[in-house]
Order: C-alpha cells, then structure tokens, then sequence
C-alpha cells in the first residue's frame, strides 16, 4: 500500500484492520526474531480511566531483538534510552497506519553514533512490516 519514509519515523498505511495488522505484525515478528516485551492498548487505557469511551484502535508495541540491543547498548549505554524500538498501529481513515520510530537516525543526530549497527535491525523491522 502507502509507504512514507522520513528521517525520524517509517509508516505504512494497509487496507485491513487496526487488529488484522496487529495479529499478523505480531506473528512476523516473533518469526523473525523479536520479542514482544509489552504491548499498550491506548483506547482501553483511556476507556479505562472514563476519558474516551470511543477513541479509535491504538496499539504501541515495545518490540527487542535481543541480539541487537546487546550489540548496542554494549556500544554505547546511551543506546538504553532508544530502545526498544516502538511501533504503533492505529486508523487512519478506514485503513490501519503502521508506523515505526526510526532508532538510526535518533542515534545518529542525538548520539553521534555511526548509525550502521541500528540501521541494520531498523531494516528488518521495516522488511516484517512490509510483508504483511
């Protein structure tokens, strides 16, 4: 569908559900390597506290690979407050908006860390979310 790239986030916009995208990111996640380490139903947060009964779907996802936060934060400990990576899904429209925080290009503006080794998983995380 929709791709945008910019310098600090990725998004992709599908033509399913918020929770159609979220089962089948999750599985290709998993199948990929990456550990879910939590997952934030926003509008049952909200729905929960009498804010917003009816918010829209949105999901925020910490997502880790273990090896890549390893060989990160054993570079740099600073690395610590970028990770782990986060992808949210929600509506936009009648279609599901994936988008992902790009952790390379943080590093590298923020920590001047040569951005080779996150951009590595980044593309990974971006390969998952293209393939569903």
């Amino acid at each position: 569908m929709n791709n945008t790239t910019n310098a600090y986030k990725y998004e992709r916009v599908l033509p399913d559900s918020v929770d159609k995208v979220f089962s089948r990111l999750s599985h290709k996640l998993k199948d990929s390597g990456y550990v879910i380490l939590s997952i934030v139903d926003i509008k049952e947060t909200l729905k929960n506290s009498g804010l917003d009964p009816d918010f829209k779907p949105f999901y925020k996802m910490h997502v880790c690979k273990p090896k890549a936060a390893k060989e990160m934060i054993g570079s740099n400990d600073e690395y610590g407050l970028l990770l782990p990576c986060r992808i949210m899904i929600t509506e936009r429209g009648d279609k599901a908006l994936l988008g992902m925080l790009r952790v390379s290009e943080v590093a590298s503006n923020y920590l001047k860390e040569d951005r080779g080794k996150a951009l590595q998983f980044e593309k990974e995380l971006i390969a998952a979310m293209d393939s569903i």
